[in-house]
């Protein structure tokens, strides 16, 4: 018996690539608007009895992303909704300050800290939907079929083939559409893969020089030392300006620095001391989560955007971490 949720609702299995594009986009629009109206001393698009907001823009392109998933049926155009619409959410967000407080106040300062929660709280959805979703035959054979579309299209390259494959093996092969579906397309000559562009050219190759780095052991090593160091620099700063906390986000920033900078020591205890180096790297993972969750939200609540540096280190840090708690539970699972 199938569970409602599966044949109702069935998911995208590119759906984590598709969020992760709309909140870059997001994030990127906000910072984009935001220096664009500093460096140009905040103009007004209109006259003197009016102020088109550029959250009616964001609408916009919400919009223009919406429809256009209603209209084409071809799987790039979820690429191209999932950044204009990404877009048009950060123009649209980026107002917030105008409608949470009485005077319409765009720099309202808790505005950011609130924007920044929202951003973060996607962010770390997109990570739990890739590491933690497990998809049924049925959503492996439904997302197969979409993807023999491009059959029809006369745009099937040889790695959408093999990937539609591999997919429809994961499903129910005892079912007769899957069977059929496997028979046309083995029988399907794909087309030559397209030559990539330029930006896709230098995504691969970063991509490809990150997987090499990540196998080596040096890297690992580097990238623990330097974490360390962040960490504990974080550590001493906040203890260091001790005497000088006043305001409530000051002693939200000192508080958590050091409640993050306990659990690297911890983790430097696993490391060095028991040679437990998942364990190690789970602290050090809770030591970032709360840096990014508690310690950067006091952070952009005290200095708006001049915070967005110590969030894109702290991102990729736990990235890294990560990935590097996942090779310690294969080397586990093998031994």
């Amino acid at each position: 018996m199938h569970a409602p949720g599966v044949r109702y609702l069935p998911r995208d299995i590119d759906a984590g690539d598709l969020i992760e594009n709309f909140l870059v986009s997001a994030v990127v629009s906000i910072l984009f608007i935001r220096v664009f109206l500093y460096l140009t001393g905040y103009p007004s698009l209109s006259g003197q009895n009016f102020h088109i907001a550029h959250m009616l823009f964001g609408g916009f392109l919400m919009m223009t992303a919406i429809i256009s998933l209603f209209v084409f049926l071809n799987k790039e155009i979820k690429y191209f909704a999932s950044v204009v619409g990404g877009i048009g959410f950060g123009t649209f967000i980026d107002e917030l300050g105008k409608y949470i407080t009485n005077d319409n106040n765009y720099f309202y300062q808790p505005a950011i800290a609130i924007i920044y929660v929202i951003f973060i709280l996607l962010f770390l959805a997109v990570r739990l939907f890739e590491r933690y979703v497990n998809f049924t035959k049925e959503e492996y054979s439904i997302n197969a079929i979409e993807m023999t579309k491009q059959v029809l299209i006369h745009d099937l390259d040889k790695e959408e083939k093999k990937l539609a494959l591999s997919y429809f093996r994961k499903s129910d092969r005892e079912d007769p559409i899957v069977k059929s579906m496997i028979d046309l397309l083995e029988k399907v000559v794909p087309l030559p893969i397209k030559k990539p562009s330029f930006l896709h050219q230098v995504r691969d190759f970063m991509r490809e020089l990150y997987i090499r780095l990540t196998h080596s052991k040096r890297f690992s090593i580097t990238v623990i030392f330097f974490f360390v160091a962040f960490s504990i620099f974080n550590f001493l700063g906040a203890f260091w300006q001790f005497s000088k906390v006043q305001t409530f986000a000051e002693w939200g920033q000192l508080v958590f620095s050091l409640t993050s900078g306990l659990f690297v020591l911890i983790g430097i205890y696993f490391l060095h001391s028991k040679n437990l180096r998942k364990n190690s790297y789970e602290m050090f993972k809770v030591a970032i989560l709360i840096s990014l969750f508690l310690t950067q939200f006091f952070r952009f609540l005290d200095e708006q955007f001049s915070a967005v540096g110590g969030l894109l280190i702290n991102l990729i840090i736990l990235s890294v971490l990560q990935y590097l708690i996942y090779e310690e539970k294969v080397m586990e699972k093998e031994n």
